[in-house]
This record gives C-alpha cells, structure tokens and sequence, in this order.
C-alpha cells in the first residue's frame, strides 16, 4: 500500500457554494474509486485557496476481477458433422476467443458454453490522473468560470493539481496547468526574495509539515477549534459573550487558512439602532461575531482575518472604519423612517404576483382567511375569545408596511422584525408588534415559532393566502422544483397547528379556499399540505404515519397520535399487530361493519372477557377525556391501554368461528369485533402499518 496526496490549488474559493457542496466532493471521489476498483479511505481538506485529498493506504494497483459468460446449450452449438454452429460462432466472436478457450457450465438444468475471464488490475500510477480529471469534472458548485487559454471551466481558476503517489509526483495537464509538487505556502509566508513561499514535497509528512510552519491550518476542523478556542480567550479578558452562529463560523473556517481572532469596538451611540439592523450589517456583510454584555448587545464585534502576519491593531482599525460607515447607513434609513410614521407608502403599488394583483389586494384576502380561520376554530371547539377582529385586521394591514422602507430596502432579510420596531415606536399595542415581527417564522432553518396565539393565527392566514393563490394559478410545485416555498410553508401552518392545539382537519382548512379562490382543485390541494406530514416525521415508518393521515383527524390530534403511536410500536411486535388487523379487515371486508344490538347472552367465555374488558377501557377513556389535555403522552396512555386487548382479540379469533353458518351468532360476533375495531381506528387504520 502506498500513500496518495491530491491538491488542488486554486484562487479564493467562494466559501458558500463550497459549503454547500462539501458531501458532494467527496461522494464524486468515492463513486471514481469504485469504478476504477481502487476503494479506500481517505481525508478530504480543503481552505479557501486547496482542495486536499490524503490516502495513507492507497493500493498501487487495481484488483483483479474474473468476468463469467453464459453461452447457448451445447445441444445447439454443433451440427451433425460436429462443426460450430451460428450460435457457438457469435459465442466465440463476442468474448474474442477460440473453440479451444471455451468450456462447459450447467445453467438452469443445461449444459452450455462457459467462458472466465480474469482481467488483471493496472497499476494505479497509470490511473490515478485520469481519476483527478474525471473528479474535477464531476464538481459543480453552480457558477463556473473560464481563465486564460483554458477551454475547461470551474468555479475559480486552477494554479496548480499536485499528484503525488508513493514520492513520485504523476503528470496531470489540465485547465491550462501542468502539475507538479511545488506546494505553496500562504500567501503572507514569504521567501528570501520577498516572494510568496513555495516548496517541493516528497510526501504526506512533508506536506503537512510545511503548511503548518507557513501560515496554513490545513484541516477545517482544527481552525474551527482554534478559532473557538481563541474566541473564548477574548470572552474571559473583555467580560463579554460572543454569539457564535455556526452558519457564519462554518463560512469563516471555509475563508481563512490561518485564522487571526480580533475583538474591534463601535461608537456606543449606534445602539440606539434596532439589535437586528446592527447584528446583520455586521454578520451579512462584514462577517463579524456579535457580542453581549451583561444580557444587552455590547458595542463590540469579533472578526477572524486571514492575515497571520499582519499588525492587529491596524486590522482592527480598519474593520472599526468600515463598520462606521455600514451603521451610519442603518443609522441614517432607521431616523428617516421613524419619521413616516409606518405610513411608507401605498401597497398597492407593489405587485404581487402575475394574475393575484398587488400586495394590498394580498393583505384584503389575508384578513379575510384570518376571520374564516377564527370562525373554524371556534367550531371546533378552540377558545379564541381573547383575539378581537380588530387586533387581527390590524396586525395583517401593518404587516406588509416595512416593505416600503428604507431600512427593509438595505436588510430585506429583517422583514417584519422593521415593522415589528416601527409599530412599537408608535405605540401599537404589544401583541400586534408581535404578530408583526413573527409572520414570516419559522423562517427555513430556523425552528422559531410564533410565541402567542394571534401571531400564529396572522401567521397562518398569511401562508394560507400564499399557498392558496399559487394553486388558484395552478403554480403547483412538481418533483423537486417549488420556487416559491409552498412546502414549507404547508409544514410550518402544520407545525404551528401542532404548537397550539389548532386542532382542525387538513379537509377543513382547504375548504377556506372555496369562496374567493375558485380555480382550486380540492382533492389536489388537500393531498398536498397532507403529504407534508410525513416529512415532518421523517424518522418515524411511513406506514404509522399513514395510518393515522388517512384517518383525517385534526392536525394536532394527529401529530400527538403519530408520536404516540410509534413510541409504543418502537418496544412492540409490529409484526403480530399487523398479523392481527389483517384478520379483522379480512373479517370486516365480508361483512358490513355494525356495533349495535349486541346480545351478550349469546357471548361464549373468552368473548365475554374480550367484551368485559373492552368496556372498562371505554368507561376509563371517558372518565380520562374530563381530566387532561390531549397531549402525546394521553394519547400513549390510551394506546397502551387499548392494545392490552388484542391478546383478547387474538384468543376470540383463534377460539370463536366468526363466520358461523348461525346468522344470527355471526352477526353479534362481527358486532363485537366492529365494536373492538371501532375503538381502534380512534388512533389510526392499523391496517396500513407495513414493515420492510
């Protein structure tokens, strides 16, 4: 076995695409092993300027690999005068072979022509460039450009493909370079001359040895930790907290090869600004960390530099300067829109989309939903007495407001979270600033979710006018294309169902829509937002969820009977419970279902212990529903309880013929078992539990 280094340097590499595509990178080099029959581990690093691949055990050649050829039967290879036939003929010319090479196998009880081949291996250092050119060609990190004389195209301009195999280094010439193993260093560790430093290697060791001693940290997951490390270090000598964002951290560990941590100062007179305006002028377009002190935003920040020889005080000076001029900015849209008074402008100016008129006309049909939503949970039975029709007409109308303002113009980003600060600004009660500021969650990755009951309702109507526009111009997202996110907002009117006890039918809710969105097709638009719920449990079988979907229970009632139910399916033998429903929907499919008009009298021992038992969970369930909250952990009590009696179902079935020639007998059995089944189907259709 030998050793394989493979860099790829380049010019600065956008950190995002990068990210974004890291499992991909090493997935195309693992695929190209494979096929070139050279499996084995390695390490992928990379740094905004190198893309590293290390084999410490690479084989130095391929694995040899036999390839077995069926021909016809040997009774129609030969003629009378024992001659090749046609077929044995297109046998030989297939496999490039002789009648002599050829011998004999039975398949499927005959005999036929049979050929084994072994192919023997090349030797990797004849593969191996072919393999780097075959990876650098699989990589797309969406946007790619061409340098030079270069006819190939790749996210940034290639300087150097270092191979090197065991000490030799391999020959590589494409996008306009021919490879070699002179490594070079970063781009502030210098020579004798004053040049960029630059060195032959000879292997692994070597490699990493020089980086480490000319300003590079090759592996992400040491300068993620160094950078960590020296971030607390400034915590404890400044009394401050860092709010780590590990979105930005990971794009800081993809732009620096030797991280220099920093802590910088602005004038304290910026705070008056909104938290969320300086934080993102920070983050978004400076990358710096934002700090705390005693609870408040400090007037501070961290930034990482990539420049390990630079004079710090001089870095944080100029980071000071930049960041001046960004708050001055934010400083400056902030008064100004103080002074309008939230009255920024006319919605309707604004349009909202082909065929749905503006965004005013958007925000009429929002309250519209909102009220139809208010009276649907008051039918079933959710108090929303303490939510007035003005608070709510109110919060939707302001709502869309900070779109018109400056500071929504520069940070897009802080939608509603602007308007949230306007409102309170001039006094709009606490609440509707609430609403305002928590529209748009939980907002993609971010699992916040709206805190108070008329933040979720607004929250709702909104994405339900999104959604219900879209299907009413038959924007429909198809495979993996939804442009404008209706799956996600479908899971996250869900999710916030669930949150607070909404607990209307997915059925009912589309049916909003009839009046004011009339090209909408039900069944479509019900099976979509239903079809949702499975990836809200995407760790949980498939079947249970569909059991309990099919059922179209309330959206939170089914949330907490799915949690439920695979919780004690998970310590359970899904096996006999299916076992068990089969029976029962192969005895219900003959007959019609009927609880009524059950004789007891006619009942023998182990039905009347089934049908004991069975009311006495009845009667604890009713006496249960007056006392608790139908949270998962009910549902689970229930579900616990009720599947005790399939241990009775079973002995009935197994004890009691169902399908008695006494019409009379069969009827009041399959009353029972409709009665026990009926029971069932309250937590979900066992029968549509699978496993495999």
């Amino acid at each position: 076995m030998s050793e394989l280094l493979i860099e790829i340097f380049t010019e600065e590499l956008p950190a995002i695409p990068l990210l974004k595509n890291i499992d991909s990178i090493k997935t195309h080099w693992q695929t190209i092993l494979k096929e070139y029959r050279l499996e084995s581990d390695f390490d992928f690093f990379y740094t905004p300027r190198r893309l590293v691949l290390l084999h410490e055990n690479f084989a130095k050649r391929q694995t040899d690999i036999k390839t077995k050829s069926y021909g016809p039967p040997i009774s129609i290879c030969y003629d009378n005068n024992n001659n090749p036939t046609r077929a044995m003929q297109s046998f030989l010319t297939k496999n490039n072979i002789t009648r002599d090479e050829v011998t004999t196998s039975m398949k499927d009880n005959k005999e036929v022509l049979f050929y084994e081949k072994i192919e023997n291996g090349l030797e990797s250092t004849k593969l191996i460039a072919d393999m780097v050119k075959q990876w650098l060609l699989s990589l797309n990190f969406g946007k790619s450009m061409r340098w030079g004389d270069c006819k190939e195209s790749f996210v940034r301009p290639i300087r150097n493909i270092c191979i090197l195999f065991d000490g030799e280094s391999i020959s590589c010439s494409m996008y306009g370079v021919n490879g070699s193993n002179n490594i070079v260093a970063h781009r502030q560790a210098l020579d004798l001359n004053q040049q960029t430093k630059q060195q032959a290697i000879v292997d692994i060791r070597s490699y990493l040895s020089f980086l480490k001693q000319n300003g590079v940290i090759l592996q992400q997951g040491e300068r993620r930790e160094y950078i960590l490390q020296k971030i607390m270090e400034l915590e404890k000598q400044n009394g401050i907290k860092v709010e780590l964002d590990t979105d930005l951290l990971d794009e800081i560990v993809a732009i620096t090869e030797y991280p220099v941590v920093l802590f910088g100062r602005f004038e304290k007179r910026f705070l008056k600004i909104p938290k969320e305006m300086i934080i993102t002028s920070m983050k978004e377009n400076q990358r710096y960390f934002a700090v705390y002190k005693d609870g408040n935003l400090h007037n501070g920040f961290i930034v990482v530099s990539n420049s390990f020889n630079g004079d710090s005080k001089l870095i944080i000076k100029g980071n000071e300067k930049v960041l001046k001029a960004r708050l001055q900015d934010a400083e400056f849209f902030y008064e100004n829109d103080l002074k309008m008074q939230m009255n920024f402008g006319d919605l309707s100016s604004i349009g909202f989309m082909d065929g749905a008129g503006s965004l005013q006309d958007k925000v009429c049909r929002e309250e519209k939903l909102a009220l139809r939503f208010i009276e649907l949970l008051n039918n079933k039975n959710v108090n929303t007495n303490d939510i007035k029709s003005d608070s709510i007409k109110k919060a939707i109308r302001l709502a869309k407001c900070d779109l018109l303002s400056q500071s929504v113009g520069e940070f897009p980003e802080l939608q509603g979270i602007m308007g949230a600060n306007f409102a309170e600004h001039i006094g709009i009660q606490e609440d509707i600033c609430n609403a305002i500021r928590e529209q748009y969650l939980p907002n993609g990755l971010d699992n916040t979710m709206p805190t108070q009951i008329l933040s979720a309702i607004v929250n709702i109507a909104i994405k339900l006018d999104t959604i219900f526009t879209l299907f009413n111009l038959n924007k429909i997202p198809s495979g993996s294309k939804d442009p404008f996110a209706l799956r996600r907002q479908s899971i996250a009117i869900l999710r916030i169902c669930h949150k607070f006890n909404f607990d209307v039918n997915i059925q009912d809710l589309c049916l909003l829509a009839i009046n004011d969105y009339k090209n909408i097709k039900q069944d479509v638009l019900n099976d979509f937002i239903a079809d949702r719920i499975y990836g809200i449990f995407p760790n949980i079988n498939a079947s249970i969820v569909r059991c309990v979907v099919v059922r179209n229970f309330g959206i939170s009632q089914s949330f907490n009977k799915i949690l439920a139910l695979s919780n004690y399916l998970e310590h359970t033998d899904i096996k006999s419970i299916i076992s068990t429903f089969k029976r029962v929907a192969n005895i219900l499919q003959d007959n019609k279902m009927q609880q009524d008009n059950i004789n007891t009298s006619l009942f023998e021992n182990i039905e009347k212990v089934l049908y004991d038992n069975l009311l006495s969970y009845i009667n604890s369930k009713n006496k249960q529903n007056k006392q608790v909250s139908y949270d998962k952990d009910y549902y689970l009590s229930q579900i616990e309880s009720i599947f005790k009696l399939k241990e009775d179902l079973d002995n009935v079935f197994d004890n009691v013929l169902i399908n008695t020639d006494d019409s009379v007998l069969k009827a009041n059995r399959v009353a029972l078992i409709s009665l026990v089944f009926k029971e069932f189907m309250a937590f979900g259709d066992m029968r549509e539990i699978t496993i495999g």
